[in-house]
């Protein structure tokens, strides 16, 4: 074997990775292996060249073979890590990271994907702890100083948070994440502007996960739309949607002002149209499903971009109590007398939700349907499963005297849903699509609120003088988490106020 020859031909095949050119420098990497089957420099760049060209499992098996040729490598290790997290595998991910630190401690990005793999995993105080020693070796990471302020923000609501997203939003104003972020945080501090601006950097923020169900049509911004068609639609989920809609009413009345008034549509869910269909039947207005819904449109409007008009500063909120919908009137009386039927004479008929199923929070915002069990100790009340899926096992396992209506299913037909929360007299949940159903109903609704990650913008802080109350939606009564993960003490409080 040549050494000499094998330095030649890594120097020339490196010198074409750096340059770009990935095709020639595998070719010029395999030479060597071709040398010497187990040389763990060229094993571990043909590894990199694969991570860049999308072969990460190929990636991953290169660079442990060069691991075991030389372990004491750090950037073998680091480079592990990162193959191993586009394979999703956080674990195996972690520890290659950490292998990397050990050897050389000073890489800011391993710190920093570390600190991600920590957060997902809900290490908080192990990836605030990785995010500053991130910062601490370069202090003008952007990412590292975004993430960390969302996790002061999310698992914190730390005041340090604030401080975190100047100083990125100083180094690098246009990042559309980061202002998107940093206007959600705003908003959750009624913060309204710049908040509702800069929650509109959502678009093409590489974060936001949302069709342009407007197919890019020039925005509407509040003006007469003197004989011009608008359509107004909903983002994001059915929850959103709903509590996003509760400004329809002013923006349709804003839009048609004038002696040329225009034409207006509102797209939404199809699950939510005929019960948008029924809001908004008093205004010329016509409600359709999203798909399709902007080919005829001039200007369009999100659902959300309506707050940039509507909803500027707290005052904006006076007035509006958030219940615009309007339940099927025969359904809702058909099922609360069958549900009178099942009730104590002079009993309450009480829904209860308790879980939310949303991927990324919804761990956090549910509730153990077991843990409950003081509320169901509480006389006067029968109690109505409105929990969206099959949950008889569940119901079945912890003993709840839960009664469950098979012919309502909230996942199929949120019409039904909403008559069904209708015939109720109240509302026990979590924060979940039931919540915004119940309030834009007008529907009285205990909401069992988490603390951290699992509380979103919307609700108020626990440290805010009215934090038991919702801007949104009038006829919410909030109970908040006092510990974060610790349901104790928002039941212990809620259950004798049940009995008022």
């Amino acid at each position: 074997m040549d050494d000499a020859e094998i330095g030649r031909r890594l120097r020339r095949a490196l010198a074409r990775h750096q340059a770009g050119d990935l095709d020639t420098a595998a070719a010029g990497y395999r030479d060597v292996l071709a040398l010497d089957a187990e040389q763990a420099d060229a094993l571990h760049l043909l590894g990199v060249i694969a991570d860049q060209q999308g072969r990460p499992a190929e990636a991953a098996d290169l660079i442990r073979r060069a691991i075991r040729r030389n372990p004491q490598e750090a950037g073998f290790h680091g480079n592990l890590g990162n193959a191993l997290l586009t394979l999703k595998q956080p674990a195996e991910a972690e520890a290659a990271y950490r292998a990397a630190l050990v050897l050389d401690p000073a890489q800011a990005e391993w710190q920093y994907n570390l600190a991600n793999i920590l957060r997902e995993r809900g290490a908080v105080a192990e990836a605030e702890a990785a995010f500053r020693a991130a910062l601490a070796l370069a202090p003008h990471y952007i990412e590292a100083l975004h993430n960390l302020a969302v996790l002061q923000w999310e698992e914190r609501d730390a005041p340090e948070a604030d401080a975190l997203f100047r100083q990125a939003l100083a180094l690098a104003p246009r990042n559309r994440a980061l202002r998107m972020h940093y206007g959600l945080y705003c908003l959750g501090r009624d913060i309204f502007e710049p908040g509702w601006e800069l929650y509109e950097s959502r678009w093409r923020s590489g974060r936001y996960d949302e069709t342009d169900w407007g197919a890019g049509k020039p925005l509407w911004r509040g003006e007469a739309l003197e004989g011009r068609h608008l359509l107004l639609w909903g983002e994001q989920g059915v929850g959103d949607q709903i509590l996003y809609g509760t400004m329809l009413r002013e923006a349709i009345m804003a839009a048609q002002r004038g002696a040329a008034p225009g034409q207006v549509s509102v797209a939404v869910s199809d699950r939510l149209v005929p019960l948008f269909q029924r809001a908004l039947a008093d205004l010329d207005v016509q409600v359709c499903q999203r798909p399709g819904a902007a080919e005829l449109a001039d200007l369009q409007c999100p659902f959300a971009s309506l707050g940039t008009l509507f909803r500027r500063d707290a005052e904006a909120f006076a007035g509006h109590d958030g219940a615009y919908l309007q339940a099927d009137s025969t359904l809702r009386d058909s099922l609360r007398q069958r549900y009178q039927a099942w009730a104590r004479p002079g009993d309450r008929l009480i829904g209860l939700s308790w879980r939310s199923t949303n991927p990324k929070l919804g761990a956090a915002k549910s509730i153990p349907l077991a843990a409950m069990a003081p509320l169901f100790a509480m006389p006067g009340i029968t109690w109505i499963s409105v929990q969206y899926g099959d949950m008889t096992g569940e119901i079945a396992a912890s003993g709840a005297p839960l009664h469950v209506d098979p012919a309502i299913d909230s996942l199929r037909d949120l019409d039904a849903f909403a008559a069904q929360l209708a015939a109720l007299d109240g509302l026990v949940s979590v924060s979940n699509s039931a919540v915004h159903m119940a309030g834009a109903l007008g529907l009285p609704c205990n909401l069992m609120l988490a603390r951290g990650p699992g509380r979103l913008w919307y609700w108020p802080r626990p440290d805010l003088p009215d934090s038991s109350q919702s801007r949104w939606y009038r006829s919410l009564k909030l109970w908040h988490q006092a510990r974060q993960g610790d349901w104790e003490a928002p039941l212990m409080t809620l259950t004798p106020a049940l009995s008022i």
